[in-house]
């Protein structure tokens, strides 16, 4: 019914510009029948408004793990479990009892500490999840780095195997389509399911019960995913994307908005959406904050962009990139916020906020002494009187043990980045494909000093020597970061 827009929000939300002759007679008799106490057969229109409510949303993303991690994740888990446990007033009870912990994605990234939980978990990147897990997030979106080793390592992670239990919460993404992967394509579930129910699995959209409070949240990714990453047979949409085409951008807020919608219409006593939205780019972001109807929270990722207020306290060198939150109109008119920190474990976000009565935010509510970027440095846990998780603590050191014993291994030393890329040895001649193929010569020569060539196959060469990656907020392939390996003081 258009009279019942698609936050419920039909006796405040409504104004005069809004409304046709029509509605303004329908409207009088749905207020007549209302105030009579009449049942009618609509879809659960409310007939005793619920008061407002509190939110704490605990954000994060990006978190992709390196050596820094393994300090970082527990200072993580401490300030993270002190912020959701505060009792300012030492009565007992938190301060924020309605809490959610979200993540918009990039949970972990191709690097020692992922590999090391092959030797330790059994698995590749086992040890982020399980420390996702102990962390207690509700959802989390799919970024780019998701899929950097292929859909059947992301299949690996999300699903239960033996002792290992898989994520206990649903990965999110309404703009790709993953039918298309022989490698995903059963972990799909239906959408907007409660996220409790649904572990271990991909959906578009999720719903998370706050004390009694259903909130909807919706996951998107970037669409130059399949640029910058290797999401197999998943299908991207839009296809076709560039962020400065008003018609592109247009295209992704329609991806999202069906989910959205379809998410509030079949549960018309939620009216409370939070986007978790992996765009690489804020600025993305919040073009689409404008654009969007019934969302009222944008967790942005990708561009690991500082947001800050000028009451918090950075981490040495560190500087903020824009106030915490930024707040934008939505094309529904009501206001919408867009939330954001540093990556890899070095912030916990943190957005304090009141909604009325009808499920829109309230700006003002919104505290900057309380809310914002709360540094997990060992400073920022002492300001919080925060202890490390001892399950986080656990799984780094373990994973540290294995980290010095691999990397403190020398097989060689270079200066460059030695290129095994697959697109590049297959095609013409790279730094790496020279270097084997001499090393092949020079062994041939020990059996028989007369041979004077090697031909290197370039499928015997599966991947690179150094660092491969893109920068925060890249979305064009011209962007890669070549670099040789890295030094890790960790293994001296």
């Amino acid at each position: 019914m258009p009279l019942l827009n698609s936050k419920n929000r039909f006796f405040s939300k409504l104004n005069s510009r809004d409304l046709s002759t029509t509605q303004l007679s329908l409207l009088v008799i749905f207020g007549f029948l209302f105030f009579l106490g009449t049942s009618i057969g609509v879809a659960q229109v409310r007939t005793v408004p619920k008061s407002g409510f509190t939110l704490q949303l605990l954000h994060t993303s990006d978190q992709e793990a390196g050596v820094p991690a393994l300090k970082d994740a527990p200072n993580f888990s401490a300030v993270l479990n002190a912020l959701k446990n505060q009792d300012a007033n030492r009565d007992g009870k938190p301060d924020y009892p309605n809490t959610l912990i979200l993540s918009s994605g990039d949970a972990y990234i191709p690097s020692p500490f992922l590999f090391a939980s092959d030797t330790v978990f059994g698995g590749e990147g086992r040890g982020d999840i399980l420390i996702l897990n102990a962390l207690g997030f509700g959802a989390i979106a799919f970024g780019n780095h998701e899929f950097d080793l292929g859909t059947s390592l992301v299949a690996d992670l999300i699903r239960p195997k033996e002792d290992y239990p898989g994520t206990k919460f649903p990965y999110l993404s309404t703009n790709l389509d993953f039918s298309t992967d022989n490698n995903l394509a059963k972990l799909v579930t239906a959408d907007g399911q409660q996220a409790s129910k649904i572990p271990h699995k991909i959906a578009r959209s999720t719903i998370i019960t706050v004390n009694g409070e259903k909130i909807g949240v919706v996951g998107a990714t970037t669409p130059t995913l399949r640029t910058i990453s290797s999401p197999g047979g998943v299908t991207v949409l839009p296809k076709k994307f560039n962020d400065r085409d008003a018609a592109d951008i247009a295209a992704l807020t329609a991806e999202i908005q069906t989910s959205v919608d379809t998410l509030l219409t079949k549960n018309p006593e939620i009216n409370k959406v939070i986007l978790l939205a992996h765009m690489q780019q804020i600025a993305i972001e919040q073009k689409l904050a404008r654009l969007l109807k019934g969302v009222d929270i944008i967790v942005a990722g990708g561009s690991n962009t500082l947001l800050a207020d000028k009451t918090d306290r950075l981490r040495v060198g560190d500087k903020s990139a824009g106030t915490y939150p930024i707040l934008k109109k939505a094309a529904d008119g009501n206001p919408i916020a867009v939330v954001n920190t540093d990556g890899n474990y070095r912030y916990v976000g943190r957005l304090v906020v009141n909604f009325d009565a009808n499920g829109v935010i309230i700006p003002k509510s919104i505290d900057s002494k309380i809310s914002g970027a709360y540094a997990t440095d060992s400073q920022g846990v002492a300001a919080v009187s925060g202890k490390p998780d001892p399950k986080i603590v656990t799984i780094t050191e373990a994973l540290k043990k294995v980290i010095i014993a691999q990397d403190g291994q020398i097989f060689g030393k270079t200066k460059v980045f030695l290129n095994g890329w697959r697109g590049d040895v297959r095609t013409q001649e790279t730094n790496l494909g020279d270097l084997t193929a001499e090393a092949n010569l020079a062994i041939a020569k020990r059996y028989d000093p007369k041979t004077v060539i090697s031909i290197k196959n370039g499928g015997g060469i599966r991947d690179n020597i150094g660092i491969y990656t893109f920068p925060a907020g890249s979305t064009r392939s011209q962007d890669a970061i070549k670099l040789p390996p890295q030094a890790n003081p960790v293994a001296g």
